[in-house]
Parts: C-alpha cells; sequence; structure tokens
C-alpha cells in the first residue's frame, strides 16, 4: 500500500510539474519575441496624403491681379474684367484715330498720365498685344505726329502748347471756324465755314494761342 501510493503522488507531481513547464514557455517565448506579433493599430505607419497643387494663375489672372492693385482704372468699357478692358484696348490701338487723335497720343495724354497707367498699361501691352508696342514706344516718348482737336491753345514747343506752322482740318467740316489771336488777345486771323471739304491755317511762332470749334482734328500738313 504504502509503495502504489508513492508510485501515484509521484506522478500525479510529474503532471504537474509538465502542465507548469509547458505553461512557462509559452509565456518566456511570448516575452522573448519567438512568435509573430500584430502592431498596434496606432504604431501603423500610414502614407502622407499628397497635397492638392493650386493650378498656376493665366496671364488674364495675373493682370486682373496687377489691375486691382494699382490705382489704374479703364475707362467705359462695360467689360468684366480688367484682362477684358485690356484686350478691347488692344484693339482701339488698331484704329487709325481714337477720338480724333492718333492712337499713340491717345494713349498718351489719356491713359499714360493716370496714377500707374505706365506700369499696367506696359503689362497688358506685353501680354495680350505685343505688335501694340510701338505705338506704346511712342507714346512713351512722345514720339508721334500730334494733333489738335477743338479748344484753346496756346502757341509753343511745350508739352502741352501748339508748335508754330502749317496745319489742315479736313473732312466734312460743318460750321468750322478757327482764329489765331495774339499773346494779349487781339484776334490776329479768323474765318468761319460752314461747309468746306477742308481748312488750312498757318500758326506763327509770335502767335498767342489758337482756338478751334466744328473743324475735327488740325494735322501738320505734309
Amino acid at each position: 500500500m504504502r509503495h502504489a501510493f508513492g508510485v501515484r503522488a509521484a506522478t500525479l507531481c510529474a503532471a504537474v510539474v509538465l502542465v507548469g513547464c509547458t505553461g512557462g514557455a509559452s509565456k518566456t517565448g511570448e516575452a522573448a519575441g519567438a512568435g509573430p506579433t500584430s502592431p498596434s493599430p496606432s504604431s501603423t505607419p500610414t502614407a502622407a496624403s499628397p497635397r492638392a497643387v493650386a493650378p498656376a494663375a493665366g496671364p488674364e489672372e495675373q493682370f486682373n491681379a496687377l489691375a486691382r492693385g494699382s490705382r489704374f482704372f479703364f475707362d467705359g468699357q462695360g467689360t468684366a474684367s480688367a484682362a477684358a478692358a485690356m484686350k478691347r484696348y488692344c484693339e482701339l490701338l488698331g484704329e487709325k484715330e481714337l477720338n480724333g487723335l492718333p492712337p499713340a497720343q491717345w494713349l498718351a495724354e489719356k491713359e499714360l498720365t493716370k496714377p500707374d497707367g505706365p506700369r499696367v498699361l506696359g503689362d497688358g501691352v506685353s501680354r495680350f498685344c505685343p505688335e501694340r508696342g510701338a505705338t506704346l514706344k511712342a507714346a512713351s516718348e512722345g514720339t508721334y505726329e500730334r494733333w489738335f482737336v477743338a479748344g484753346t491753345y496756346e502757341v509753343g514747343s511745350g508739352a502741352k502748347q501748339m508748335p508754330a506752322g502749317t496745319y489742315v482740318a479736313a473732312g466734312a467740316l460743318r460750321d468750322c471756324y478757327w482764329e489765331r489771336t495774339s499773346k494779349s488777345g487781339e484776334v490776329l486771323d479768323n474765318q468761319f465755314a460752314t461747309s468746306a471739304q477742308e481748312a488750312r491755317v498757318t500758326v506763327r511762332a509770335g502767335d498767342g494761342q489758337f482756338t478751334s470749334r466744328g473743324c475735327g482734328a488740325w494735322r501738320p500738313a505734309r
């Protein structure tokens, strides 16, 4: 009886030891990293999301931004944007005359004198109508033929004066009147035509003023 009890006791003890060793080996393996492990969601690397790249601004958008940041303004073009107005100006610069003036003179006297006019119009011409560059250059440098429309002009060589010389007004003239006056305002010569195809006058260096009404544009005689 004692012998049998001892055998059973030894067998039970061996079973306990075997179970304990198996559990211990599993834990030891996990601790040592023997088996593959799944990373936690927080440690999983993610690919960086690509940033949206804004498309580069085109010439119209760039010119609109330039015009908005300036003090220049386009007169009565009825267009939706500065770029559209500038394109209309490009068309006008291709005309033979604008408001009775050659395009270069119109540009010089009406547009380049505005705040930021040279910068904005220079950029617009280079973008939208580089073929008008010669007109812009002549306007900027004052190297254009000057015409004189209705009004009174002092005679002289200044920027806003009328140089001495012979001038012609041509076309269907109606009620055309002109006069030359001395510096003191005395009438030196004048003419009135109810209807004419051409008028001619010679402005002399000693004259004071020249006045014209209803004659259109006076151009230097060729």
